[in-house]
């Protein structure tokens, strides 16, 4: 950050997790790449509880999760209210471990970039030796991402509608000059030279960002709704507790099903880790997992199809023949190959044929020659080795 890009929050600090324990004032980052911001087409009328439910809905569909496998958060700072459209989505294990940090709010990295309308904010940044790239595409989005992915993100926002200009914090990064300079937008260094061409300043956490605490749950339409009830609803509340109390049994066997079901879903992501998926995201496992069999299959046909003996010897049989070679005898082997024995006028005709297979892309090996006691011509043994399959 600048000195000048703090002045709307001078007494800001921020403490990447992982890289130290923050204080009660200070601001603790969780990687960007972890809690994305998605966009969402919510309709206008629809407001607390319903517009959470159509999010999720919405939010499932095109990410393709399992319902509880992310948690999701309204991005609405500020002063947002019901017609937010951004969400913000995080591991519920992470969550419930940030929950228990005492510190003054806990954001994604990204948010701890100075923001202002019509202006981007891009910072390079390395967290244990792996490059990243954060920016804010103005007070209500931001993204982070390895350098590849998020200048694919970038250019793919540029072809939307454009920023005045783009503050390039840190190092300088020559990709997406080029990126901006295709969409005839300008990359400044520095606040100044914003300063200089009359642009809005980026302020930092000056448009609402630490209402969006992922510690807290600002889904309150659930405890808006429960401060509303009135007094007449108490006894249907009394009722439905005492089916609660009734159906008290049932839910422990489901309890119970629902542990078995986690265990199972986590052995079954241990073995897709090992055997399928050795990197990165176990998104869908039967789409993954289809992919990659599938895969397996495909290579292996190949070896099958480049190592086959009636393949090989169709090939080295058209070679022979326009060499007028004759041929005492073929045999395969799966670690020798194919072997042929063939009755040639000289030693001089074997190297021949040997350098013709070799031409038409087999590994042949002329393994010995030799002149018979009652045959005329050279006995000639040759070898075509199996092809490595990959």
């Amino acid at each position: 950050m600048t000195a000048a890009a703090q002045k709307s929050e001078s007494k800001a600090e921020f403490v990447r997790l992982g890289a130290g324990v923050p204080g009660a004032r200070q601001v603790a980052l969780v990687p960007g790449v972890e809690t994305p911001l998605y966009s969402l087409d919510l309709p206008k009328g629809l407001h607390g509880q319903a517009r959470e439910q159509v999010a999720r809905r919405q939010l499932a569909d095109r990410i393709g999760l399992r319902d509880g496998s992310v948690e999701m958060r309204p991005f609405a700072p500020g002063k947002s209210g019901d017609g937010w459209n951004k969400v913000l989505i995080c591991d519920p294990e992470a969550l419930s471990q940030w929950r228990g940090l005492s510190c003054r709010a806990v954001l994604p990295d990204y948010l701890s970039l100075p923001a202002a309308e019509g202006i981007w904010t891009v910072q390079r940044d390395d967290i244990d030796g792996i490059p990243l790239i954060m920016a804010r595409l103005g007070p209500r989005d931001g993204l982070s991402a390895a350098p590849e992915i998020a200048l694919r993100m970038l250019q793919q926002a540029l072809t939307g509608a454009r920023p005045r200009a783009i503050l390039n914090l840190g190092a300088a990064l020559p990709e997406l000059a080029e990126l901006a300079a295709a969409q005839d937008v300008l990359v400044l260094q520095s606040v100044e030279e914003l300063a200089k061409k009359g642009l809005p300043l980026p302020q930092l956490l000056a448009h609402g960002e630490l209402s969006c605490d992922l510690r807290t749950d600002p889904m309150a339409a659930r405890a808006r709704l429960s401060r509303r009830v009135l007094p007449w609803r108490w006894p249907v509340l009394a009722g439905a507790a005492a089916i609660v109390m009734w159906a008290t049994a049932q839910w422990i066997a489901i309890d119970r099903l629902d542990t078995q079901t986690r265990q199972i879903t986590q052995q079954t992501d241990t073995l897709v880790r090992q055997h399928f998926v050795a990197t990165g995201p176990i998104l869908d496992t039967r789409l993954q997992v289809s992919r990659a069999l599938a895969q397996t299959r495909a290579a292996a046909q190949t070896g099958r199809d480049r190592g086959d003996p009636l393949d090989l010897t169709i090939r080295a049989a058209e070679v022979i023949a326009r060499t007028g070679a004759r041929t005492e005898s073929i045999r395969f082997t799966e670690n020798d190959g194919l072997t042929l024995i063939l009755r040639l006028p000289d030693f001089a005709a074997a190297e021949t044929v040997t350098a013709a297979l070799v031409a038409e892309d087999l590994p042949a090996t002329l393994v010995e020659s030799r002149v018979g006691d009652t045959q005329t011509g050279v006995r000639t043994e040759i070898r075509i080795a199996p092809e490595v399959t990959q």
